[in-house]
């Protein structure tokens, strides 16, 4: 399962939604902040959204790369 932590009013988190949704990715929106700093900070990332899928965490620019 992926799962992407996102934040409201995020532009990139949408857009990412929006990719994963036109190709049909089963995905879980997580829009928790607390838990999204936690995540993002564990592997250095800077900036939502942060996905992680088969307990890898990545950039959105990472991941759509991977996908």
């Amino acid at each position: 399962m992926i799962k992407v932590y996102g934040k409201a009013n995020c532009s990139k988190c949408q857009t990412l939604k929006n990719i994963l949704d036109e190709k049909k990715v089963n995905y879980e929106y997580i829009e928790d902040l607390k838990t999204l700093m936690m995540v993002a900070s564990k592997a250095r990332i800077m900036s939502a959204p942060v996905v992680e899928k088969d307990e890898v965490i990545y950039t959105m620019e990472q991941f759509l790369e991977v996908l």
